[in-house]
């Protein structure tokens, strides 16, 4: 499977190279897997690229690494390219990298110029996706060896889908629409984030994917709250869950509730509908969210085998209440942090757009902490396993 992985990339390129007007040689190019931005110690750009390696393709030898890191400083992401083709002998190709990953010293400090630079450079208007290195550099994500896939960006990018999909707590936001939403009146950016367990210097290491017990690996980890392009703080997993839940991007997720007894179950949401509503008297605005989910209890800690009439309309009531507990906790965080990340303000300025004009330079600081939010939460199980 990792074979084919890295054969497909290759044919790729062949496909693509075949149709340009201006033909490149595969053997003069140094394809690029992920790509992190990081700030230094100086207050510098680092620039750091994931670079296939040409001499891991076909049947290499168990020691050489699929891919190396190269990294550079400079005053612009361009100054350092430059640098970086300083150091390797063949042209970087862009076109198919997979994540841009970018340090958290950096993210504190601004991400629009960097993420408007991919947005308006020819090689890198492909999608691809954007994550926060959480606790690190994002240099040394791209280094971590992956029991997952020979190339690390594969396996970062296979965890982040299955996170967002499985779980939750995470999102898969690619880079036009991270420039959307920083471009947007009324909403606050939010990104997902990935973060380093373990010890990175033997995370880097080819022996760290020969043993059972792993040293080091990358876990997606829960989202950022953005004001403007700086970060500026870290949802929980529960608030990123009850965030997913509002924004309507849960898939196929589980619920832990709590029964009379203390014990747990967990139920599994085949669907969940979410449908907002804003009301406007004046300045006084109030959002109003239902959410209609079926779902299924699959685990039982309490040992319970008859799953009579009244367990399931129990179970009901209870995941109800736990889903609307989410909804409102990240509710009050988020207006804790004075960050719309709902885009409620968007919805204002789309639909009402007289009143937006008249509260837009207030919204953040005043209006949105003050909106009154009324969250509504219909179940149904629809079928459980004894």
């Amino acid at each position: 499977m990792k074979k084919g992985i890295l054969i497909s990339i290759i044919l790729l390129f062949f496909l693509i190279l075949s149709g340009c007007t201006q033909k490149k040689e595969v053997e003069d190019l140094m394809i690029t897997t992920a790509i992190a931005l990081d700030l230094t110690e100086e207050g510098s750009l680092e620039l750091s690229v994931q670079l296939l390696n040409s001499n891991s393709a076909g049947n290499r030898p168990q020691d050489v690494t699929p891919i190396v890191v190269v990294s550079e400083t400079g005053r612009t992401i361009q100054e350092a390219l430059r640098k970086v083709n300083t150091i390797i002998t063949k042209k970087l190709f862009f076109s198919h990298f997979v994540i841009l990953v970018i340090g958290e010293e950096l993210a504190r400090k601004g991400i629009l110029p960097f993420v408007a630079f991919f947005a308006i450079n020819q090689e890198t208007l492909h999608r691809f996706d954007i994550l926060i290195a959480r606790g690190c550099k994002g240099k040394d994500v791209l280094k971590i060896v992956s029991v997952a896939a020979n190339i690390p960006a594969m396996a970062v990018e296979g965890k982040l889908v299955a996170t967002t999909k499985l779980y939750g707590i995470s999102k898969i936001y690619t880079n036009d629409e991270v420039m959307s939403d920083l471009r947007s009146e009324g909403i606050s950016l939010t990104l997902g984030s990935i973060e380093i367990i373990g010890d990175l210097e033997e995370g880097s290491d080819l022996d760290n994917r020969k043993t059972i017990d792993v040293r080091a690996y990358t876990k997606v980890s829960t989202l950022g709250v953005f004001k403007q392009d700086r970060i500026i703080a870290w949802l929980d997993e529960e608030e990123s869950l009850g965030f997913t839940y509002l924004m309507g991007k849960i898939k196929n997720s589980y619920i832990i509730v709590t029964k009379g007894d203390g014990t747990f179950v967990s139920v599994q949401l085949k669907t969940c509908k979410v449908k907002t509503k804003l009301e406007t008297e004046g300045e006084k605005i109030k959002v109003k969210v239902s959410i209609n989910f079926r779902g299924e209890v699959v685990e039982d800690l309490s040992g319970e085998t008859s799953y009579d009439v009244v367990y399931v309309e129990d179970i009901r009531q209870r995941t109800e209440y736990e889903i609307k507990r989410l909804c409102e906790k990240v509710f009050s965080k988020a207006q804790e942090l004075k960050a719309d990340i709902f885009g409620y303000g968007r919805m204002i300025y789309r639909h009402k757009f007289k009143l937006w004009e008249e509260i837009k330079d207030r919204y953040e600081d005043e209006i949105f902490p003050e909106i009154e939010a009324e969250f509504t939460i219909k179940g149904n199980i629809i079928r459980v396993k004894p």
